[in-house]
């Protein structure tokens, strides 16, 4: 049989899962996540869930195929099905932000567990949310896969200091992590807010108070920027 490779994505929210966790995988389509930690030992249990059969019935031939048989396959919205006594790591992936919140909302309990988060959009609204609720993100990282690049958030109960637009929009990084995709990111995520800025100036009643917060956004990511080049070199 052969090994069960993760993608890039999938590896780097495996690479955050911590040893012997008993993880609840939320949207857990081909169970590929749980499956190749339970092979490789390092959790303990794993609740696959889904709010479609289709998914779940796809995880649950992956974990036929490699003969894992310990998974509790559940179709529900989210963690609507998943004790707080069950698990103490939840990874919610292939998302947008905003669901990923209304996800969390509905589980408070998720604050006692850790948090691994990849939200494919709104990523930024994601970021306000958890420091808004009752969340602290301890890292971000970023994974490539061809040309797009995914941001991933490990999270847990508690609270930061707050953060400033640039770093709702990219993150916090500090000097000394290792991050190759960091500077790609940045780079992207500015020409984005450029091309942001050059639609609203073309608006037909641009809002000058907008204006001015997109400006100033895009002053701070290429400060940032420019920042992790010499932390770089």
């Amino acid at each position: 049989m052969n090994k069960l490779e993760l993608s890039p994505r999938l590896a780097a929210i495996a690479a955050l899962v911590p040893e012997g966790a008993r993880l609840a995988d939320v949207g857990t389509d081909h169970a590929y996540l749980p499956v190749r930690l339970l092979l490789d030992g390092g959790i303990a249990s794993a609740v696959a869930t889904d709010v479609n059969e289709g998914p779940l019935q796809r995880g649950r031939e992956t974990a036929e195929r490699y003969g894992v048989r310990t998974i509790l396959f559940r179709r529900c919205d989210g963690l609507a099905d998943v004790r707080a006594d069950e698990v103490d790591t939840v990874a919610i992936a292939g998302m947008g932000g905003d669901l990923i919140a209304r996800i969390l909302a509905a589980a408070p309990w998720t604050k006692q567990a850790h948090l691994i988060l990849q939200p494919m959009t709104a990523q930024e609204d994601l970021r306000r949310w958890l420091l808004e609720n009752g969340y602290r993100i301890a890292k971000e990282t970023l994974a490539q896969e061809g040309k797009k690049l995914y941001v991933i958030l490990s999270a847990t109960g508690g609270s930061s200091t707050p953060y400033t637009p640039g770093e709702l929009w990219a993150g916090r990084q500090t000097q000394g992590e290792d991050s190759p995709h960091r500077l790609a990111y940045l780079t992207d995520l500015i020409r984005r807010r450029r091309r942001a800025l050059e639609g609203m100036e073309r608006g037909s009643a641009p809002d000058p108070a907008a204006l001015a917060a997109e400006r100033a956004l895009i002053d701070e990511l290429e400060a940032t920027k420019e920042t992790w080049k010499t932390w770089q070199r």
